[in-house]
């Protein structure tokens, strides 16, 4: 969905809001999380398993990109529990090949989202598939994380 403004949509929920960030060859991808009433008790050990369930490289099915996934709460938290404010999460990306697709801008790769993105947004990350990566659902995958540990206090 595009908008009023023709951008790219990278927020949802209402009550409970997740916004995602970063690019699949860039920095680092991640999110910030707000809703999240103060006092819940949250680690990065709270997080980090359900990254590690989706990381790269662990079978033949997936690409074979060596990241370690590891999550680093930014903000939002203090001594172990939430403050209630947003809580930012970051993955920093280990693997980055930018690069590599420099040849990249004639023609986009065969069997990814490189085309699709660019119709659809009239743009595309030269570094790869940007926003249109498997590495954008880190973000979903550490708010989901959030999401079950206050269920789970519920």
């Amino acid at each position: 969905w595009r908008g009023d403004f023709g951008g790219i949509m990278s927020s949802f929920g209402t009550l409970f809001k997740v916004s995602t960030f970063g690019e699949s060859h860039g920095v680092g991808v991640g999110c910030i999380v707000d809703g999240i009433p103060a006092n819940l008790p949250l680690t990065e050990e709270d997080v980090q398993p359900q990254l590690t369930r989706r990381r790269p490289g662990q079978s033949s099915l997936t690409t074979a990109r060596n990241e370690t996934d590891t999550v680093t709460i930014l903000s939002g938290t203090e001594r172990g529990l939430t403050l209630g404010t947003p809580i930012a999460m970051m993955v920093r990306n280990q693997d980055q090949r930018k690069f590599d697709y420099a040849n990249t801008s004639a023609a986009p790769r065969p069997g990814h989202a490189d085309y699709t993105y660019q119709v659809k947004y009239g743009t595309r990350a030269s570094s790869g598939g940007g926003r249109a990566s498997a590495r954008e659902t880190i973000g979903r995958v550490a708010a989901g994380a959030v999401a079950e540990k206050w269920l789970l206090q519920e």
